[in-house]
């Protein structure tokens, strides 16, 4: 293998790392610090809640990825963070971080959409499992380190400090993307990228498997989306945990991702998609009952180590089938339709769910919000045989 040809994914895989790295540092920290200063559900869940508002734009943001160019798009987000996160660490009023948040979301989003159709250009087609596998585990790494970090450093270093250091990380972010070439990296004649972000949600309605792996995403959002903003609750308050202990918790959830994704090229070759959906969503989602009624901060950081190894080997095999079927002139419009329709039902988790936390208590709503997820995996999957038949022309071609 050339140089040039090592170069070039180890470029990409970099500014993936750094890129995931930098956000879960950022935001682990900022959702601490914003509940620090409100001490309030409600507060985690509008933070939250901004920083998936932009997501509804995804389509928008993918066809012009897929006009101007991948890496670039990468690199200019990544600069334009940089500013953000600097301003933000001028300021402790909470409403203006709330504003900066949200334009720095943008951004974000920018970036998580243009990383994952990027992938699908450097990688070759019949590697696209090992690719995902990959690029799950990066992530999920970042997912541990991020927390972890975070949690600990958070305990020595003020907010200015923190802040000043995920900007060096989107700095050298900046920097490794500008170099990454794709087959795709010129760019294109055709016209602008609205007209590309029409063609994702067409391609979403033409093609049933990307569909219906489209709804499975829906109803996973909608009830275990305020997952994100109560998790932070659930430690500190209901687990009575430290920063540095939440750290813990949240990095378990990283590690147990890891492993799932270094497993999920395995489970994908030896097990159906339509098996895949229905075992690793029953158990993710029984997990959050358990959560529910664990008051043993132990064996809540075994329940979620479980949850996310399970969800994440059955996320590398579902990524595998929906890389394989979208053509690449379209990706990051058809990933960005995608994101732009589960960001609603993300939107509506997060906020109910705060409110709920506040009434209730963040256990009750751990438990219900798995109920009504694990209730509703049969109405979704059904007709099974319905179900079985959709996936058939792809059942046994992941990386055969």
């Amino acid at each position: 293998m050339s140089k040039k040809s090592i170069q070039n994914p180890l470029l990409f895989f970099s500014a993936l790392l750094l890129s995931a790295f930098g956000y879960e540092f950022i935001f682990f920290v900022m959702t601490v610090h914003v509940y620090d200063l409100s001490k309030n559900a409600l507060s985690i869940g509008i933070f939250t809640t901004l920083t998936f508002v932009p997501r509804l734009f995804s389509s928008l943001l993918g066809g012009v990825a897929d006009r101007f160019g991948k890496g670039v798009c990468l690199s200019c987000s990544a600069l334009a963070l940089v500013i953000l996160l600097f301003l933000m660490s001028r300021t402790s009023a909470i409403e203006q971080i709330y504003a900066i948040w949200f334009v720095a979301s943008f951004f974000l989003t920018f970036i998580v959409n243009t990383r994952g159709s990027l992938m699908a250009e450097i990688v070759a087609r019949e590697h696209y499992a090992s690719g995902n596998a990959l690029s799950l585990a990066l992530l999920n790494g970042a997912k541990l380190l991020g927390p972890l970090l975070g949690g600990f450093i958070s305990m020595a270093l003020d907010i200015h400090l923190l802040l000043y250091f995920t900007c060096f990380i989107y700095l050298l972010t900046a920097l490794t993307a500008i170099r990454i070439r794709s087959a795709t990296t010129e760019r294109r004649t055709e016209p602008g990228f609205l007209r590309n972000a029409v063609k994702g949600f067409q391609f979403m309605g033409e093609n049933q498997i990307f569909g219906q792996m489209v709804a499975v995403a829906f109803f996973w959002r909608l009830f275990l989306g305020l997952q994100i903003s109560l998790f932070v609750i659930y430690a500190k308050d209901f687990l009575a945990c430290s920063n540095g202990q939440y750290g813990v918790f949240a990095a378990l959830i990283g590690v147990g991702s890891i492993a799932g994704s270094l497993l999920g090229p395995l489970v994908s070759k030896k097990t159906r998609p339509s098996q895949l959906i229905r075992a690793g969503l029953s158990l993710h989602y029984g997990s959050f009952i358990l959560l529910g009624s664990c008051r043993s901060y132990s064996v809540a950081l075994l329940i979620v180590f479980m949850s996310y190894l399970v969800f994440y080997a059955t996320l590398v095999g579902l990524h595998s089938v929906r890389d394989r079927i979208t053509c690449a002139e379209i990706r990051s419009s058809a990933y960005g339709t995608v994101t732009a329709i589960l960001t609603p039902p993300a939107i509506v988790s997060m906020l109910v769910g705060g409110y709920l936390a506040n009434q209730f208590g963040v256990e009750r709503v751990l438990t219900g919000a798995g109920l009504f997820a694990l209730a509703s995996l049969p109405l979704i999957l059904a007709p099974s045989r319905d179900m079985q038949n959709l996936f058939n022309p792809i059942d046994n071609r992941i990386d055969n």
